[in-house]
């Protein structure tokens, strides 16, 4: 699978399922989510960490590989799987 955007001046993905690539081959991604925005990445000791505003506040993950803890967690009110469409990439 190719981690596209919708259009080559997009900056929306084509489906959740291209966040999921994205994650589980280990990229590093910058979104926005309701214009603030989110680095999903890894520290400095090698854990998967989710990450506000450059640094404002930062979760770590339980397990680096779980894809699908990253797309559960909770951004608003609602799981970053869920609202995916309103995903603007930032950097990926």
């Amino acid at each position: 699978m190719v981690v596209r955007r919708v259009k080559a001046d997009s900056d929306h993905l084509e489906s959740l399922e291209q966040l999921r690539f994205a994650l589980d081959v280990r990229m590093e991604v910058q979104i926005k989510i309701n214009d603030v925005e989110w680095y999903i990445g890894f520290d400095s000791e090698g854990k998967r960490i989710i990450s506000k505003d450059n640094g404002d506040f930062d979760y770590h993950f339980k397990d680096t590989d779980d894809v699908d803890e990253i797309l559960d967690y909770v951004i608003d009110g609602k799981k970053i799987r869920d609202q995916w469409r309103d995903i603007i990439i930032v950097a990926m």
